[in-house]
């Protein structure tokens, strides 16, 4: 076997940094089956997520239909991708990220990008721009969320918020508002303004891009 497989002889010689994105997996992998060498492997995994920054996408389901992942090393994978979500939970948010759009941007991408539900996320602010709380308000089913503008105003004024950011997530991978995302952002803005708790921006969020109506010039 050449040095060229050997991703733990690698990273005990150079650290865990100088892997690159196939051997990161090759090294959780370990082997493979006769047929595959666990390069190959690893390979076939970055493909059935369609590339490495969409592994956290990857299911229990999709794992085990790759022939040389077994239920085991498919919950092993699982639980690997399930402690990096939780250690980007949204109270590890603090208010320098908030002041820059792009952080904002990628840390919604990142927590709701992923999910093959739809979810509605509100992050009520003070004065700063800190955030005094944030949470999914709403899960909908694979295309859509109901969501109450009276349900998200109620919560600002029992938190006394100066402010809100909302973002919701689509599924489907396409980011562009539909009708009623349109709709729903628009009476949200109003009614925001009526209660001198301004809406400073709605974020929609996909596996692969994002889209937002302050950037868009959609907020009134």
């Amino acid at each position: 076997m050449s040095e060229r497989l050997l991703p733990r002889e690698k990273a005990l010689q150079y650290g865990i940094t100088s892997l690159s994105n196939d051997e990161l997996l090759a090294l959780i992998l370990k082997s493979a089956y006769r047929k595959k060498n666990v390069f190959e492997l690893a390979e076939e995994v970055i493909a059935m997520a369609h590339g490495f920054e969409n592994l956290l996408s990857l299911t229990y389901e999709e794992l085990t239909a790759i022939k040389g992942i077994k239920k085991a090393k498919a919950l092993e994978i699982m639980a690997i991708l399930e402690i990096y979500k939780r250690l980007s939970k949204v109270d590890r948010i603090a208010e320098p990220q908030l002041s820059s759009p792009d952080k904002v941007v990628e840390w919604l991408r990142f927590n709701l990008g992923f999910e093959d539900q739809e979810q509605f996320f509100v992050i009520y602010l003070n004065a700063r721009n800190a955030i005094i709380k944030s949470e999914v308000l709403y899960k909908g089913n694979k295309n859509s969320a109901n969501v109450s503008i009276d349900e998200i105003l109620r919560k600002a004024l029992l938190v006394k918020a100066n402010s809100i950011l909302v973002a919701h997530n689509h599924p489907s991978d396409v980011s562009e508002p539909s009708g009623a995302d349109i709709d729903l952002t628009d009476k949200l803005s109003r009614a925001c303004r009526l209660m001198s708790i301004p809406l400073i921006d709605h974020i929609i969020v996909s596996k692969s891009s994002y889209f937002s109506f302050k950037n868009h010039c959609m907020l009134e």
